[in-house]
């Protein structure tokens, strides 16, 4: 009976071990969403304020190349 305490006590110990790596795992996958989300927003705020400049010089280029022509 002795060692099937003493396998019991290094599975728990095991056992306690992959618990708070599960739960550090946790917390940084939560962490890494919220990151995401964040950047998520911010690229997301980038992209429409680049298509908006990208038409404007578009459109800069448009004129130039009319005033050239003429």
């Amino acid at each position: 009976m002795k060692d099937h305490r003493e396998f019991e006590k290094r599975v728990n110990k095991s056992l306690q071990h992959m618990e708070a790596k599960i739960s550090y795992l946790h917390d940084a996958v939560k962490g890494l969403n919220e990151a995401f989300h964040e950047f998520q927003e911010d690229i997301t705020d980038y992209m429409s304020y680049s298509a908006e400049k990208y038409v404007e010089h578009e459109q800069r280029i448009s004129k130039i190349e009319k005033k050239l022509d003429l």
